[in-house]
C-alpha cells in the first residue's frame, strides 16, 4: 500500500505542528505501508532529521499551497505517481485530484468569518481568494474518502453546513507536540520550582516579574485579543502583567496600537518567536492561560497548559468545553466585565490543579501518538 502525505506546510505553525507530529508518531512503529512524504526543498533537512524508517521516502515539490502551481503542477505530479491514497492535512489541495484521498479539516473558520478584516489584501483580491478557498474546502469535503477532524465540534459543524454522511468523518484528538515534550524533559526538574519562582518575562527594553496572565496564539481578528486587552485594563492590581505570545505580523501590530490606546504599555508584554523551553516556563509560572477566541476547531494551548499544570480561563464556546480538563473556568464573550472579574478573582484564590492521575487520564486522551495510530487505521481502511 502506497500512501502519500502532503507535508508542504511542514515549517508552518498550527498545521505544520500537526504534520510534524503525525509523521513523527507514524515513524515510531513498524508498518507495512509505504509512505511518501511530499515536502518542499527548504523542509528536507528537518524531515530527514527524524531518522525515517525504510518504509518512508521523500519526494520534493516546489508547489506552494494556495497557488496556481498547486492546482496544476502538484496535481499532475500526484496523478503521475498513482498513489493508493493521498492525505491532504489542510483544506488547500488540487481540486482536480479525484483519485482516493483523505483530508484533514481543522475548522470552518473561513465560512464563519468571511470578512476582509482578516486580511491584509484589498477586498476584491480577498474575496476572489476566498472563493478559491471555499471551492477547495467543498471539494475536499465532498470528494474525499474520509475527513479527519480534531474535535466532535468540528464534525458537527461540518454536518450542519454540508450534506454528507456522519460516518465519513473521523475525530482524532491532538495533543502535546514532540517539540514541547523534548524540551520538557530537559527542564522537568525545574518545572516544579518555577511554580513559585521569579521567572522573568523579557520585554524589548525592560524585565518584568510575574504575576502575569498568558495568551498563546496568533492575532487574527477571531482570536479576540482586543477583548482580552480591554478586560485586562480592568484588572485592579497594576503590578500584574499580560504576556502575549505569538508571531509578529500585521495583526499583532494592530494589537500593539490597542495597547497604546488603553495606556497599557507598561503592563502588556509582546513576545514574538518564543522558543519551546521559554514557552514551557511561561506556562508553568503564569497565573492562568487566558483564551478569548470566538471560534476554534481545537485549541492546542489548552492541552499544553494542562500538561504544565497552568490554570485556564477560557471563552465559553462549545469546543473549549469539549477539550478542557476538569476545573477549567469559563467566561462569557457577551459580558465585558466577567473576564476581568475572573482574572481579579484568580489573583486572590488560585484555581485548583489537576491531580497527577487526572492529568495522566487527560493526556492519554489528547495525544498525537494516539491520533497517528487512529489516522493510520483510516489509511488502511480506505486504501485496502
Amino acid at each position: 500500500m502506497r500512501v502519500a502525505i502532503d507535508c508542504r506546510l511542514w515549517d508552518e505553525g498550527g498545521v505544520g505542528r500537526y504534520i510534524r507530529n503525525l509523521v513523527y508518531a507514524l515513524n515510531k512503529h513498524r508498518s507495512p505501508i509505504e509512505y511518501t512524504l511530499l515536502v518542499r526543498p527548504e523542509s528536507k533537512l528537518q524531515v530527514t532529521s527524524y531518522k525515517l524508517q525504510t518504509n518512508f521516502k521523500l519526494q520534493i515539490t516546489n508547489a506552494k499551497w494556495h497557488s496556481v502551481d498547486e492546482q496544476l503542477g502538484f496535481w499532475r505530479a500526484l496523478e503521475k505517481e498513482k498513489f493508493d491514497l493521498v492525505h491532504f492535512p489542510y483544506f488547500s489541495h488540487p481540486i482536480l485530484y479525484n483519485r482516493p484521498f483523505v483530508i484533514t479539516i481543522h475548522d470552518l473558520t473561513i465560512l464563519h468569518f468571511p470578512t476582509g478584516k482578516a486580511t491584509t489584501k484589498s477586498l476584491p483580491e480577498y474575496y476572489l481568494k476566498r472563493l478559491a478557498y471555499v471551492a477547495a474546502l467543498k471539494h475536499g469535503i465532498y470528494k474525499s474518502q474520509k475527513i479527519l477532524v480534531p474535535t466532535e465540534f468540528v464534525k458537527e459543524d461540518i454536518l450542519k453546513n454540508f450534506k454528507i454522511p456522519a460516518e465519513k468523518i473521523v475525530v482524532t484528538y491532538e495533543g502535546v507536540g514532540i517539540e514541547l515534550q523534548n524540551s520538557n524533559s530537559q527542564i522537568h526538574k525545574s518545572t516544579n520550582q518555577t511554580q513559585n519562582s521569579n521567572y522573568k518575562v523579557n520585554n524589548r527594553n525592560s524585565r518584568e516579574e510575574k504575576p502575569y496572565f498568558l495568551y498563546v496564539g496568533n492575532f487574527y481578528p477571531h482570536k479576540n485579543v482586543e477583548y482580552l486587552l480591554e478586560a485586562f485594563a480592568k484588572v485592579k492590581d497594576e503590578k500584574v502583567k499580560l504576556t502575549l505570545c505569538g508571531a509578529e505580523s500585521f495583526f499583532s501590530k494592530r494589537m500593539e496600537e490597542v495597547v497604546k490606546k488603553l495606556n497599557l504599555e507598561s503592563r502588556v508584554v509582546f513576545k514574538y518567536g518564543v522558543g519551546n523551553e521559554e514557552l514551557l516556563a511561561l506556562y508553568s509560572s503564569a497565573v492562568a492561560l487566558v483564551y478569548p477566541s470566538k471560534f476554534e476547531g481545537f485549541g492546542l494551548p489548552i492541552v499544553e497548559a494542562t500538561a504544565l499544570s497552568c490554570p485556564l480561563l477560557l471563552a465559553d464556546i462549545p469546543v473549549f468545553h469539549e477539550i478542557a480538563p476538569p476545573g477549567a473556568e469559563f467566561f462569557s464573550l457577551n459580558n465585558g466585565s466577567e473576564l476581568a472579574e475572573k482574572m481579579n478573582a484568580l489573583l486572590v484564590k488560585k484555581q485548583a490543579r489537576l491531580s497527577e492521575k487526572e492529568k495522566e487520564n487527560y493526556l492519554a486522551k489528547f495525544s498525537f501518538a494516539k491520533m497517528a495510530l487512529e489516522t493510520e487505521r483510516v489509511y488502511e481502511k480506505v486504501a485496502r
